[in-house]
């Protein structure tokens, strides 16, 4: 009897002391992530705050200076370190740290699209050289799928504008009409210091978020 209760003590002792490590590890990568984020920005903005939506979850308030976004900001979405046994499970399926750049427009759209996985993807064997100018690349029409009897062709319009974005860490991206007009999701750690991807990044969602609903007025 003595020995389970001093293992049960153990255990809580050993729980609290994960807790507030896991909690302190997040609120410092929290940090890094702002300085990130600011960084990203590159003078077209600026981080106003942070607001905790959950244990490992949030939300980052911009304000730019590149017009057409009403108001942006961005959720970050973090392994739940604070869960020994979440933690594990997302490292162990490889799942990844979520950033969404979400804002409303000066232009709502008048259609809703959702565009999921959207990403370029290379088919090799191991023996293909890894430099990419000896790749053979082909370039696919999208693929549509509609609610609507007729298609629409402003949401053609704005599929273009998708394809023609430079954006291949992007894997999930939104229209709707209702807030947030404009939601697009990339990996967190294409944000990190030394991907290329961030230094162009806001200027992809800005030309996406543009360039879409435009073509409705």
């Amino acid at each position: 009897m003595f020995a389970l209760a001093i293992s049960l003590i153990a255990g809580a002792l050993l729980g609290v002391t994960w807790y507030c490590l896991s909690l302190r590890s997040m609120r410092r990568r929290a940090r890094e992530v702002q300085r990130w984020i600011q960084s990203a920005l590159m003078g077209r903005g600026q981080v106003t705050g942070i607001s905790w939506t959950g244990a490992s979850k949030f939300c980052v308030p911009l304000r730019l200076t590149c017009g057409i976004f009403e108001r942006a900001w961005v959720v970050v979405e973090m392994h739940p370190q604070h869960s020994p046994v979440q933690w594990l499970s997302r490292k162990l399926k490889g799942q990844l740290e979520m950033l969404t750049f979400q804002a409303d427009l000066d232009l709502p759209p008048t259609f809703s699209l959702h565009v999921h996985n959207f990403r370029w993807v290379a088919q090799s064997c191991r023996k293909a050289p890894a430099d990419q100018a000896c790749w053979t690349f082909e370039c696919l029409q999208p693929l549509i799928i509609s609610t609507r009897a007729s298609h629409q062709k402003e949401i053609a319009h704005a599929m273009s504008s998708l394809t023609r974005a430079d954006g291949s860490d992007l894997l999930n991206i939104s229209f709707q009409r209702s807030s947030p007009h404009f939601s697009a999701s990339v990996p967190l750690e294409s944000l990190a210091p030394g991907s290329p991807s961030r230094l162009y990044l806001l200027d992809t969602m800005r030309e996406l978020a543009g360039s879409a609903p435009a073509s409705l007025f």
